[in-house]
């Protein structure tokens, strides 16, 4: 009788504890395993514009030292990446089947202003977080859903900063403009003309490349014939590499001021460090030579783990959005690891000092209130390296 009884007790336990099991694992999202939590991103692995793959490689060094440290309150992270060329048609693609196929849980650090501009709308719809994207265009970021967070801020504002920066330190009456005919350079035109009458400065010359063109010399030329004062570039770093080489071939001093996703040693590797002495560079990282632990250990990450790699501003994108999602993946503990409480974890984020950014404090709403990153900064590229520069306002 009592070894009856005690069989019956251990067949009601362990039914108890299967149905505990079934509940837990219910209460997780698509994605969400014992072991294991699914994100994925779109990278350009291949193409012209793949120096940008640099942010997937970023992030993924990240993922691999969480897991190398045991993962997150016992999880690992499945961080899959798919070349997507920066083509917004085959973005989309991938991105169903990340969602349909993969059921991963978010989407984290992915990289491209056009090819996020394709895919935000489908992504929001399925109610999956879109974290980190590396795109500054203005649809990317005032999108009106709480599922998005964006990395920095808008090319909007940076097109803003630009023409203020070239008036009060170039001194500029007149400037011409080199951007990349897409989301993010027609963002850049706007955030100019927005302010050009603020600061009294005339836009003189403003010429297009497409996103696959790096051959940039014929607007150059064009450039150069309207005399500006100035040249704003809203360039990648491929053909901002190819403008300062053909502008030293001509002679051309124009002072510069360049956006930042052009910000990369890969400039004055290709053009030649004298070809990029003394352009300026708007920033929103400190960098890699900063005394700041964080990142002293992000180099040390990508020379562990991308030794191949030349550490620069586009790695710090990556590592931004990574280490935001695993902060908050910690502070949700290893239960109910669900997309809505991802959210909300997120936005309870504030003043944290524990990444590659200075601080972090996340808002709460909507994408213009999800900024990972706030702030604007300068530097210089002077004596065969990148410096710190104050411009007169101090930012």
């Amino acid at each position: 009788m009592k070894r009856l009884m005690k069989l019956v007790l251990t067949l009601v336990s362990s039914g108890v504890l299967a149905l505990l099991s079934v509940h837990a694992s219910a209460a997780n999202d698509p994605g969400v395993s014992a072991k294991e939590i699914l994100i994925c991103s779109y990278q350009p692995m291949t193409g012209k514009i793949s120096s940008y793959f640099r942010m997937g490689k970023g992030a993924d060094a990240w993922f691999k030292y969480v897991n190398d440290q045991g993962g997150i309150n016992g999880r690992k992270i499945d961080y899959k990446m798919v070349d997507d060329k920066y083509e917004p048609a085959r973005t989309m693609t991938v991105v169903k089947r990340f969602i349909e196929r993969d059921k991963c849980f978010a989407i984290v650090s992915p990289l491209g202003s056009a090819p996020t501009a394709a895919v935000i709308d489908y992504i929001t719809s399925k109610d999956v977080p879109l974290i980190g994207a590396g795109t500054g265009a203005e649809k990317n970021l005032t999108y009106p859903s709480k599922w998005v967070f964006p990395l920095y801020p808008s090319y909007f504002t940076e097109g803003q900063q630009l023409v203020r920066f070239a008036k009060e330190v170039f001194g500029a009456k007149t400037v011409a403009l080199l951007y990349q005919n897409d989301p993010s350079g027609k963002t850049h035109i706007k955030g100019i003309e927005s302010v050009l009458d603020k600061y009294g400065v005339k836009l003189v010359a403003q010429e297009g490349y497409e996103q696959k063109e790096v051959d940039v010399s014929a607007q150059v030329i064009a450039m150069k014939n309207a005399n500006p004062d100035a040249v704003i570039c809203s360039c990648a770093p491929e053909p901002a590499a190819k403008f300062y080489t053909e502008r030293k071939k001509l002679g051309w001093n124009v002072p510069v001021v360049n956006v930042f996703f052009g910000k990369s040693p890969k400039v004055p590797e290709l053009a030649g460090k004298d070809a990029v002495e003394g352009v300026y560079f708007s920033t929103i990282f400190r960098d890699f030579n900063s005394p700041a632990p964080q990142i002293q250990q992000a180099k040390e990450l990508l020379k562990k783990y991308y030794p191949e790699e030349q550490p620069d501003a586009i790695h710090l994108w990556g590592f931004a959005g990574a280490q935001v999602f695993t902060e908050a993946l910690r502070r949700m503990g290893p239960d109910n690891i669900t997309r809505a409480r991802l959210v909300e974890t997120l936005e309870s984020i504030q003043d944290w000092k524990g990444s590659v950014v200075p601080s972090v404090s996340i808002g709460h709403g909507n994408a213009p209130e999800h900024f990972i990153v706030k702030d604007m900064a300068w530097v210089v590229y002077k004596n065969g390296e990148f410096q710190d520069f104050k411009p007169p306002w101090g930012g």
